[in-house]
């Protein structure tokens, strides 16, 4: 029993090192939903369109630079697969845009935060931005009405050592 017990944890071991290595680029349009799922995993959300589209989204970690969202026709097959947290996507964002807006065009914020004395909430995103500068993005919302206040894009200094402290 032992024997199985490890041949069992052998197994899950390979197939969680395989989903690891699984690159989002790896998918073509016309996929099986079932497929990306195997290959990349459960989205962390997921939208349903009216017209019975869906939209998964995938944050690579609460410190990682990429979220890939997957849009999939009614028919369950992908349509495209999109690296949401880039310059051209950001630069799409609004003041008066909804929190729901923000999410669906470029993901889950890595931290949400608060002022009381403004009465907002800050959501902040780190990405690369030309795939080299480390980029920090803050969006404000007015608390109440949930709407966008500000966008902020702030370079990260990598040479500044007492952010690793």
């Amino acid at each position: 029993m032992r024997s199985t017990s490890i041949q069992g944890l052998a197994v899950l071991a390979a197939s969680a090192l395989a989903v690891a290595c699984a690159s989002f680029s790896s998918i073509p349009p016309g996929s099986q939903a079932q497929q990306v799922e195997a290959l990349v995993g459960s989205p962390a959300s997921m939208w349903k369109d009216p017209d019975g589209s869906e939209v998964w989204e995938y944050p690579q970690g609460p410190l990682g630079t990429e979220t890939f969202m997957v849009s999939f026709g009614p028919d369950r097959t992908v349509r495209d697969v999109r690296q949401v947290l880039n310059e051209e996507t950001i630069s799409k964002l609004r003041v008066g845009m909804s929190r729901d807006e923000v999410r669906r065009m470029i993901g889950k914020p890595r931290d949400i935060g608060y002022s009381g004395r403004t009465d907002e909430e800050i959501w902040s995103w780190v990405y690369r931005e030309w795939r080299s500068r480390k980029m920090e993005l803050y969006v404000q919302f007015d608390r109440p009405s949930g709407l966008v206040k500000s966008i902020s894009r702030f370079q990260i200094d990598p040479s500044d050592s007492s952010k690793n402290r």
